[in-house]
């Protein structure tokens, strides 16, 4: 037997669809177009991978939710395949899964040390710095090569050195013994570099009256002096100078 009963609970039913309905539509559009799936995930730091070998670093990136690749490589002074540079840089705030660009070391550039020796050491820095070296440390050493003069290096020149990196200098001391040069009829200034060039020094300055002169001018010539030329002496002795007129 059909009912008769009135069915007073339909448009609850409907409206109870209709308002579920509504509250799914409100809710696509606020998950679609307010908080979009991109904007949900939270920013992490980038992590500094320098000075990590590549596969370390790819791991560390790993961990924080981004990934590594490859990017140029550079010469430097760490061992080949190290970490040297990164794009983004540390510390920056990115998405998770951004590619991180990671720059390697293709280890350091080398170069031939450049031929020194025979030059002074003003000239010996020029071409050094010149070919992509440094002056190191300079020593001295008796020689009977010219007072100043370099006569060995170190790293030896026609080595492969990485560049930049020192290379240190040995220049000549003089010999042990010197031959005091000829002066006379030399202006004084000639002579003072003369004595300094051999790895002597100058003494005492007089007049031709034999009077010691403090403030001599350097274009009157030597008249005497003492040793004389041709006499051996140790390096660093002194030469006394006697002054006549002056150079024409």
């Amino acid at each position: 037997m059909k009912s008769t009963s009135p069915a007073w609970w339909r448009p609850w039913m409907a409206y109870v669809a209709m308002s579920a309905g509504g509250f799914l539509l409100a809710y696509l559009i606020v998950a679609i177009f307010v908080f979009p799936a991109s904007a949900a995930q939270k920013d992490a730091l980038v992590p500094s991978v320098i000075g990590l070998s590549y596969t370390d670093a790819q791991k560390k990136l790993e961990q924080s939710g981004f990934t590594a690749q490859r990017g140029e490589l550079r010469f430097n002074n760490s061992p080949r395949g190290t970490v040297v540079g990164q794009d983004p840089e540390p510390d920056v705030n990115a998405a998770p899964g951004l590619r991180v660009t990671l720059a390697l070391s293709n280890g350091p550039k080398v170069a031939a040390v450049p031929a020194v020796i025979g030059l002074s050491r003003e000239q010996a820095q020029t071409t050094l710095e010149a070919t992509g070296f440094e002056m190191g440390d300079v020593s001295e050493r008796v020689s009977n090569e010219p007072r100043g003069a370099v006569i060995d290096s170190r790293p030896r020149p026609g080595s492969q050195a990485p560049t930049p990196s020192p290379v240190s200098l040995v220049v000549s001391a003089g010999p042990t013994t010197i031959v005091v040069p000829d002066l006379t009829g030399r202006p004084l200034s000639d002579a003072v570099q003369l004595l300094k060039q051999v790895g002597l020094k100058v003494g005492d300055i007089k007049s031709g009256a034999g009077a010691i002169v403090a403030s001599p001018d350097m274009a009157t010539v030597v008249q005497s002096q003492v040793p004389v030329a041709g006499n051996q002496v140790t390096a660093g002795t002194k030469v006394d100078l006697t002054l006549g007129g002056r150079a024409p």
